[in-house]
């Protein structure tokens, strides 16, 4: 039962730790994203801790928290609502956008992270899952939400089912998170496989929890020979095993992805991504957007 003040529509998204739902908050008239969070994940000290650290994320390219809202012992997170949907859904649906735009997309979550990162916040659960997108005048922008959850229950001991105490999600995994550990180049790591997706059409390594975390660990990824120049040199750095060898800040990946998307949008048409986007969800398209590229070129990984 969600506290009084919010009315809940429907819900929107479950995740690791809770339910997300949109409802009306009543006092305002304004919608927001109510995130009921399981309580078995995160003890009270460690989540009051951390809204002190999450309150001072305010920006263009992070899913603001308005405020902590509680029901019969139950806690949950009011956040804005991003009438876009979740990357994720975007990569289901059948849109067909650019490269540029998709690093775009790209570029909004290096923002976001960049910001974060110099507060020494590291998100831990970089996935498409976790990237909202809202609709601006000009475009379709990106917006990184869940901030530190998954390393909360991490610390705490929460047991991810498949993952032993571990928590977050083995297909963008860095291979240190497998052993609990974290650092800011993990979340460059995500970025580096979400990059991988919307660049091939696929993910670098498929498979069961334990067969993505031998791949993450040991296995080289195959970048195929279309992907642009500049780009395979973005993942290539990225998607190193040691975290020193991967970029030395998000500032620096930040950059090599714009260098790449200014060389790449000068040969490419000007879609509307926003309208784009806003048609196939009222269609309601369930169809693959992305085709897989066919690999034929291995780009050496640090072991």
């Amino acid at each position: 039962m969600a506290p009084s003040r919010y009315k809940i529509l429907q819900q929107v998204g479950q995740g690791q730790f809770g339910i997300v739902y949109s409802a009306l908050d009543q006092e305002t008239g304004q919608l927001v994203a109510l995130k009921a969070l399981d309580k078995r994940g995160i003890p009270t000290r460690l989540f009051l801790r951390e809204l002190g650290c999450l309150a001072r994320l305010q920006h263009p390219n992070i899913v603001t928290l308005q405020t902590i809202a509680y029901d019969e012992g139950d806690r949950y997170l009011v956040m804005e609502y991003c009438e876009g949907g979740t990357l994720r859904q975007l990569l289901d649906m059948s849109i067909s956008h650019s490269l540029g735009q998709r690093l775009q997309l790209i570029i909004d979550v290096l923002k976001g992270l960049e910001m974060a990162h110099q507060l020494g916040i590291v998100h831990c659960d970089i996935k498409p899952e976790n990237i909202l997108l809202t609709f601006t005048p000009e475009r379709c922008l990106a917006r990184v939400t869940d901030f530190g959850i998954a390393r909360l229950a991490m610390e705490a001991g929460y047991q991810s089912k498949g993952l032993g105490g571990d928590t977050g999600s083995p297909a963008y995994m860095a291979p240190e998170r497998f052993y609990s550990q974290y650092s800011y180049a993990s979340d460059l790591y995500a970025v580096g496989v979400i990059l991988f997706e919307l660049a091939v059409g696929r993910r670098p390594f498929t498979g069961l929890p334990g067969q993505l975390m031998t791949a993450h660990l040991s296995q080289a990824v195959q970048i195929p020979e279309e992907v642009p120049f500049l780009l395979r040199s973005v993942l290539d750095t990225a998607l190193q095993k040691l975290p020193q060898n991967r970029y030395k800040s998000t500032t620096a990946m930040l950059k090599a992805v714009q260098l790449a998307a200014n060389v790449i949008v000068l040969g490419e048409p000007k879609l509307d991504l926003r309208s784009l986007l806003s048609r196939s969800q009222s269609e309601d398209d369930d169809t693959i957007a992305l085709g897989p590229l066919a690999p034929s070129q291995t780009q050496p990984v640090a072991q």
